[in-house]
């Protein structure tokens, strides 16, 4: 999985996923959290994140403004995000206000996971 810090210029697509090194909920030394990249079908904003994993799984994250696009894509800029990283993802923990660390968050692009059957 490539790190988020390493796709400069680039956008995640319908259907990618960023994997957030904690939970926000839990904080420190929780296992982490994937968010996917999805279509919230509402042109007054941008796209939306929708938790997939955790006991949040299903519930959206947050719906992004219209500036997070890819200039002529309907796909969000990476470097919008980690631009804005400290505004969209912070949660409270303990006595205040908690960052997760960019450094740690991953990306899977929707054309790199493979789904195997239980067998």
């Amino acid at each position: 999985m490539a790190r988020l810090k390493d796709t400069a210029g680039g956008a995640l697509c319908i259907g990618d996923i960023l994997r957030l090194p904690e939970n926000y909920d839990l904080g420190p030394g929780s296992a982490p959290v994937d968010l996917m990249v999805y279509e919230p079908q509402d042109e007054d904003c941008g796209l939306g994140l929708l938790v997939i994993s955790g006991y949040k799984a299903g519930l959206v994250y947050a719906l992004l403004p219209r500036e997070s696009l890819k200039d002529g894509m309907r796909a969000l800029d990476t470097d919008w995000l980690t631009e804005n990283w400290n505004r969209w993802f912070c949660y409270e923990h303990g006595d205040g206000m908690r960052v997760i660390d960019i450094d740690g968050v991953r990306v899977l692009g929707w054309d790199k996971r493979v789904i195997e059957a239980l067998a």
